[in-house]
């Protein structure tokens, strides 16, 4: 029997895979610094980027309003998309909080010497502070949130499939 264009796929993609694996170990051994931090310059930078978390934010009431008004089936998926929307709704709130207070503190509140482990805040430590403290725990709601995501794409995959397979699919 030929093979379907799956399993055509399947083997071209284990064959690109054994082409990129000496590649990536190659980019390992080379290590150069990832720049992860974006600093946003002077305050038009701040504001384009609090912006862009509004407009995210606004995205995300806007399509969690759409699956409230038309949910699709109460499939696992679309119950873990939710979650992930939600997740990254507060994110944003979180983060936009962030900054704004950051914009606030004054500068002998934050002592950043050295490395990451070497920064703290200054007393006095004042509500505001802790704040900004506890909302730079951010990743606490950012990685829920990808993870409800991937399991989301994860179930969509496995449903797909599952369709594929039904000989009275569509």
């Amino acid at each position: 029997m030929f093979p379907t264009r799956w399993q055509r796929a399947a083997s071209r993609k284990n064959g690109g895979l054994l082409r990129i694996v000496p590649a990536v170990v190659f980019l390992a051994l080379l290590p150069q610094p990832a720049f992860a931090v974006q600093v946003h310059g002077g305050p038009e930078g701040l504001y384009v980027h609090m912006m862009a978390h509004v407009f995210f934010s606004a995205a995300l009431v806007y399509l969690l309003c759409i699956l409230r008004r038309r949910p699709p089936d109460g499939s696992r998926g679309w119950t873990f998309f939710r979650y992930s929307l939600y997740l990254f709704f507060l994110w944003n709130l979180d983060t936009f909080m962030v900054h704004w207070l950051s914009s606030r503190l004054p500068d002998e509140a934050l002592a950043e010497s050295g490395p990451i482990w070497g920064h703290h805040l200054n007393s006095p430590l004042t509500f505001e502070r802790l704040m900004y403290y506890f909302g730079r725990f951010e990743h606490l709601l950012s990685v829920p949130a990808v993870f409800f995501l991937v399991l989301s794409l994860r179930a969509f995959c496995r449903q797909a499939e599952q369709g594929r397979s039904d000989p009275g699919a569509p």
